[in-house]
């Protein structure tokens, strides 16, 4: 209970007053006088101690409604969502730091402005529709509704908002409670999960036309490099088989490019120096360019795991893409560094590990907002006559190397391209002589369903000099082997091709292979890239050979098995 001392105060005068009028002998009047004041002194002195305790209370408690205003301000401050308070007209009350942060301002540029001013053009529309509705109480919350929100000056932010309508304790008047959450790695995430989607559709189709175009491929090429070697000293018929032979290496690099998007199309790596691939792929892509290259690569760069003809595909797409961007010439800045992935680098799908990270920068008009959420999607162009599978492509290649790549951009500055290659565990890089021809001896099983395959490679393998058996699938090749393994006269090696239709492909036939020698020594061969060909010692091989290929390739995968280069144990699949 409030006690109020002026009140005491009054009625103990009062009481002084009424006593003084009274007609009493003088000194019996001041006698009751003096009573009246002790007894009013001693209520004052009463109230008094009374009042002080009462103050000590509304201290304590005042101290305490701090304490929680001050924890609740602490909670809304460090909460890691974004919190609003407005009015029902929209108008920002109130902020918390997660809030100043996503919309890239202080707290005293937010207060008092209307949050429509926000929300992204072509938003507005379903902002106020969803304002109006809580004002009018047509709902009381709206739940994990979805906008662009304005950041800074050019940014956008993607945001979840959950609102609800309450009664403040200040004058009792209605106000909206926002909860913003940045939803920016989410949407990542899904479009990564569409454009895996869109390449996988495709992929069905390509994988299928690459592997029969590759089996015809090997024909062709097969027969040419006999016939190059046949006519050595007609220079001129050397000369067109030339022509004949890039231009089916040209037609090979499509049939690769298809496969990239396959579902099995996993790219076959190997330790690669990237500087020097960078260098020569630089020279070859912008010869002839008005552009002037510019390269920054950082010492001792680490080997890296790839295919090297499908990350030449990717640095040459990005390259000429650059070049394009800038038709009156300028420079295209190439950087290589060492990154070390530790799962704090934001937003990149990668595994932990070590990456070199390859960017490259052109000075061109740059890719609108709009097209950038789009430019890795198959088919998608802003080029008059482009096919749009560059940069699909591309990004097929980086997913299969378990790396990625990322685009940064601003319109009428120019764009970046970062792509993230592994880096190889073996860091010593193996040198090939493409164009040596070993020849050979030895007995081979060579296994193809396609007879013109079959015959193809039977008179390559002749020509090398070996002896030859062929077989039509699994269970021939398994039939011939134990034959042969039984007699004096057993196969030195077997090539076996991956897939057969409607019969046992390569990776069966194998590990039956294996069930009758351990020691079996096989190279798996096919048109079609899949696990078998990237991780063939798993699976038990020696090696692999992929279709097409030439005289000199299959010599030189023959002569590293036979000769014992290649050592294999297939109990624990160590070389």
């Amino acid at each position: 209970m409030t006690i109020d001392l002026s009140v005491q105060v009054q009625k103990a005068i009062n009481r002084l007053e009424i006593l003084s009028q009274a007609d009493l002998p003088s000194h019996e009047l001041t006698s009751k006088l003096l009573s009246e004041l002790n007894g009013a002194l001693y209520e004052l002195q009463t109230t008094a101690v009374e009042l002080l305790e009462q103050n000590e209370e509304m201290v304590s408690s005042r101290q305490t409604l701090e304490e929680e205003r001050r924890r609740y301000q602490e909670l809304f401050d460090f909460a890691p969502d974004g919190y609003l308070v407005t009015d029902t007209e929209g108008i920002i009350l109130d902020a918390n730091n997660a809030a100043t942060n996503l919309f890239n301002v202080s707290r005293s540029l937010l207060v008092g402005k209307p949050l429509a001013i926000f929300v992204r053009n072509g938003e507005h529309l379903v902002f106020r529709t969803r304002l109006a509705e809580m004002k009018k109480g047509i709902v009381d919350q709206n739940d994990q509704w979805e906008l662009n929100l304005h950041s800074g000056k050019r940014t956008t932010v993607p945001v979840s908002i959950t609102v609800g309508k309450v009664i403040a304790s200040r004058g009792g008047t209605a106000e909206l409670r926002w909860l913003l959450r940045d939803i920016t790695k989410r949407r990542q995430q899904e479009e990564e999960l569409q454009k895996a989607d869109k390449l996988e559709s495709v992929g069905v189709l390509a994988g299928g036309i690459a592997h029969d175009l590759n089996n015809f491929l090997t024909v062709i090429l097969g027969n040419l490099s006999l016939v190059k070697n046949c006519t050595k000293e007609d220079h001129k018929v050397t000369r067109y088989l030339q022509h004949m032979e890039e231009a089916i290496g040209q037609t090979e690099n499509l049939t690769r490019q298809m496969l990239t998007f396959s579902k099995g199309g996993k790219p076959l790596t190997q330790s690669v120096s990237i500087g020097r691939l960078i260098e020569e792929d630089s020279a070859f892509a912008l010869s002839g360019s008005k552009t002037r290259c510019e390269l920054s690569l950082a010492e001792d760069l680490p080997l890296v795991e790839i295919d090297r003809g499908q990350i030449t595909q990717v640095i040459t797409n990005l390259l000429i893409n650059a070049d394009q961007a800038m038709k009156e010439g300028g420079t295209i800045k190439i950087r290589a560094e060492q990154l070390a992935v530790t799962g704090e680098n934001g937003p990149l799908p990668l595994q932990i590990g070590d990456y070199v990270a390859l960017t490259v920068t052109d000075e061109g008009f740059g890719i609108t907002s709009e097209n950038l959420l789009k430019i890795f999607d198959p088919y998608f162009s802003t080029k008059e006559h482009g096919s749009g599978l560059g940069l699909a492509i591309c990004y097929s290649i980086m997913k299969k190397h378990g790396g990625h790549i990322s685009v940064q951009s601003v319109e009428r500055k120019g764009t970046s391209f970062t792509i993230y290659l592994p880096v190889s565990r073996d860091q010593a890089e193996k040198e090939v002589h493409k164009d040596s021809l070993i020849l050979g001896e030895g007995k081979v099983l060579l296994m193809d369903d396609e007879e013109n395959v079959r015959q193809t490679a039977d008179e390559m393998l002749t020509f090398l000099g070996y002896v030859v058996e062929v077989a039509r699938d699994g269970a021939e090749a398994l039939s011939l082997y134990k034959k042969a393994f039984l007699s004096d006269s057993p196969f030195d090696v077997v090539i076996t091709d991956l897939t057969v239709r409607g019969g046992m492909g390569g990776k069966m036939a194998l590990s039956e292979l294996i069930k009758v020698d351990p020691d079996v020594k096989a190279i798996v061969s096919s048109g079609y890239s899949s696990d078998a060909l990237s991780d063939y010692k798993k699976y038990g091989f020696y090696d692999v050979i992929a279709k097409p290929y030439r005289l000199q390739e299959l010599g030189r995968v023959l002569s590293d098995v036979i000769r014992g280069n290649k050592k294999y144990n297939s109990k624990n699949g160590t070389e």
